[in-house]
């Protein structure tokens, strides 16, 4: 996705948040203020901001309330494309509905905040996944909140235009020992995509190393090496449309499927993962594994984003080795 192309504000969300409290007249009697006393009005800030974020996009939205009187009932709706897939939210004990709308087709995810205190705010990140490289849209905050005289008050954000740009790959070999130094990068960012398959037959490694093989070798990578005991491979190539170079490896850990990606570009890396791993899944439907893409399971922790060690069996839990949360990754 061209940096060019996106709408994002000028005001970012790191740049935020300072209360400052404003010293007293000197010789003036302190006077008691009522909550409705207090002037709201272009108090209350809505920021927003779309970034990449590992093998996904990451908007996040922000609330901040520059008031000395709170805001109760806020509402956040966010509206993005139907080729974006909501993978989780962040705070995760965040109630999400996502709704189809069925007028454009996109889809939508509501949180409410009973109240966001004077001189605070309240964000709310949700971490987005490519389902179509074709795709095109805008993504967008609204906000209702009721100020402290019981009115309704409405914030929308400016539209955040996304869409991919198409990759080309170049075989490029290297020497072996390259590849550790150029993971290792300060200038190159990595970004890994770990999947289970919802099936309750067997697994078989070796089928499923050479499936993840196949989707790396049919973007025209370069193969460096490979380890067939630990069913592990690298792949090296350059993009023709940057001029970046990349490393993809192509791994079996356990019972789930990785792709392991590097480069300069985070935009690329968000393309090239969702492309491998949307391959891969149109090949386990070919071969009769799977009967739909909904078989296959992102292995992301629902709580920090760390990949979980394995996809655990239908209904049971599994829990983060980072953060210790538990959670159920397929019924």
């Amino acid at each position: 996705m061209s940096d060019k192309r996106n709408m994002v504000e000028d005001n970012k969300i790191s740049d935020l948040v300072s209360f400052r409290d404003e010293k007293p007249t000197k010789g003036l009697q302190k006077e008691v203020i009522s909550l409705e006393q207090i002037d709201q009005e272009d108090k209350i800030k809505l920021i927003h901001e779309l970034k990449p974020y590992g093998s996904m996009y990451r908007y996040s939205s922000l609330i901040a309330n520059y008031s000395k009187a709170p805001i109760k009932e806020v509402k956040i709706k966010i509206r993005f494309p139907e080729f974006l897939d909501l993978i989780r939210s962040d705070p995760s004990n965040m109630v999400l509905d996502p709704t189809n709308l069925e007028e454009d087709e996109d889809k939508q995810v509501r949180i409410q905040f009973n109240e966001i205190a004077p001189e605070s705010h309240q964000q709310v990140n949700v971490f987005l996944s490519p389902l179509d490289l074709e795709g095109e849209g805008e993504i967008r905050s609204y906000v209702t909140f009721v100020n402290n005289k019981d009115f309704v008050r409405a914030l929308d954000s400016k539209p955040i235009l996304i869409m991919f740009t198409p990759f080309s790959i170049e075989r490029k070999i290297i020497p072996s020992s390259h590849i550790t130094p150029f993971s290792n990068s300060p200038d190159n960012v990595k970004a890994i995509k770990s999947i289970g398959i919802g099936v309750d037959d067997q697994f078989d490694p070796d089928f499923f190393f050479t499936h993840v093989c196949q989707t790396i070798q049919d973007h025209n990578f370069q193969l460096i090496s490979i380890n067939e005991k630990n069913r592990v491979a690298w792949y090296f190539g350059v993009d023709l449309v940057s001029g970046d170079d990349v490393l993809i490896i192509g791994q079996i850990v356990q019972n789930k499927i990785e792709w392991i990606a590097v480069t300069k570009n985070p935009h690329l890396l968000i393309s090239l993962l969702s492309e491998v791993s949307s391959e891969f899944a149109t090949l386990m439907i070919i071969s009769g594994i799977i009967e739909s893409i909904n078989q296959i399971y992102d292995l992301e922790c629902k709580y920090c984003g760390t990949p979980l060690s394995y996809i655990p069996k239908k209904g049971v839990a599994i829990t983060c080795l980072k953060c210790n949360n538990s959670q159920v990754v397929w019924n």
